[in-house]
C-alpha cells in the first residue's frame, strides 16, 4: 500500500494514508452543515440532496475494506487529486475506485440541477456531502487536522478514495 501512498504524493497530496473503512465515521449531523449554511445546497449536483445520501452511504461502505486518505492545502486541490487519483487506481486494477473531494464541485459557473452533470468524469461528491464525519475520521486515523480557518490562518482539507 505504500506504493499508493507515494503516488498519491506524486500527484500533490501533502499526505496520504492507506486505511480501513470502518475507520470512516458517518453520522446525521454532517448534512446540517450543508442545509443550513452552504449555498451549494439544492444547488449542486454532487451536493445534498443530490448526492448519496447517509444510509446510501453507509451501504456503498459496506462493499470496500480499504481506502485512501489524503490531505491538501485548497478545496480545489483536493477535488482535482480526487478524480486523479480514482484514475490512476482504476488504471492499477481498482477497479472500484472512488473519489471523494472537499466542498463544493464548481468546475460549471452555475450548475443546472435540472440536467445530467456537464463533468460526470471529473464531479465528485465531498466526503461531507455524503455524510462522512471529517474530523472524526481523520482522528480516527491518527493524524491531526487544522479545521477552523481563522483570518490569515491555513487550514486543511481532505479526501477519500474508496479503493476495495
Amino acid at each position: 500500500m505504500e506504493d499508493l501512498e507515494q503516488l498519491a504524493r506524486h500527484l500533490g497530496c501533502h499526505d496520504a494514508q492507506v486505511i480501513a473503512v470502518r475507520n470512516i465515521v458517518t453520522a446525521p449531523w454532517v448534512f446540517l452543515k450543508c442545509k443550513y449554511g452552504c449555498p451549494y445546497y439544492n444547488n449542486c449536483l454532487v451536493c445534498p440532496p443530490f448526492s448519496p445520501s447517509l444510509e446510501e452511504m453507509r451501504l456503498i461502505l459496506r462493499d470496500y475494506n480499504e481506502a485512501l486518505l489524503f490531505r491538501a492545502d485548497s478545496s480545489w486541490l483536493i477535488r482535482y487529486l480526487a478524480t486523479e487519483l480514482e484514475r490512476a487506481f482504476l488504471n492499477r486494477g481498482f477497479v472500484k475506485a472512488f473519489g471523494l473531494g472537499s466542498g463544493p464541485c464548481r468546475l460549471c459557473e452555475s450548475c443546472d440541477t435540472s440536467r445530467p452533470c456537464q463533468h460526470p468524469t471529473q464531479a465528485r461528491p465531498s466526503m461531507e456531502a455524503t455524510g462522512i464525519d471529517v474530523f472524526s475520521t481523520v482522528r480516527r486515523c491518527g493524524w491531526e487536522g487544522r479545521f477552523v480557518a481563522e483570518k490569515d490562518k491555513s487550514r486543511d482539507f481532505f479526501g477519500l478514495v474508496l479503493l476495495r
